[in-house]
């Protein structure tokens, strides 16, 4: 009986410590599937990685640019020009469309597009720390060119 007792004691911590780590998985409908690992740190708003924003577009994968293009296809023509042009969402630095079509947010007089609706309220809560990341993000693509060619 003791047997029984420890093993049904273990079994149940297993049961219950893997529903803790499901529970750390996204929970949008337009999220990673499920059971898909985290890169992120357990310490980011939202579980997003703020940090990256300023990374380099050129080292995304040929399946990262199809599943943006997948996720931007739900859009209008408008807006999927509009979502492409910004092309990362400013708070988790995430590409726009490949967690699916992005949702447009409208800050000031502005539209800004965020990946997923975890990144709603950090933009709206604080538009100028994200707004400023998308203007630094602008500069940077120009900054290899010349504007007067």
């Amino acid at each position: 009986m003791l047997r029984f007792s420890l093993a049904f004691a273990a079994l149940s911590g297993l049961v219950i410590a893997s529903g803790f780590y499901g529970c750390s998985q996204p929970t949008t409908s337009n999220g990673p599937a499920a059971g898909a690992p985290s890169t992120t740190p357990a310490t980011a708003p939202n579980g997003h990685d703020e940090g990256h924003a300023d990374h380099d577009h050129g080292g995304h994968d040929h399946g990262s640019m199809e599943e943006m293009k997948a996720g931007l296809a739900k859009l209008s023509e408008s807006d999927r020009a509009a979502a492409t042009k910004q092309h990362v969402c400013p708070v988790s630095g995430d590409m726009l469309g490949k967690m699916g079509a992005p949702i447009k947010v409208t800050v000031g007089d502005q539209d800004v597009w965020v990946c997923c609706e975890a990144c709603q309220e950090p933009l709206t809560t604080d538009p100028e720390k994200y707004l400023a990341k998308l203007e630094h993000a602008d500069h940077d693509d120009h900054a290899e060119h010349d504007h007067d060619e």
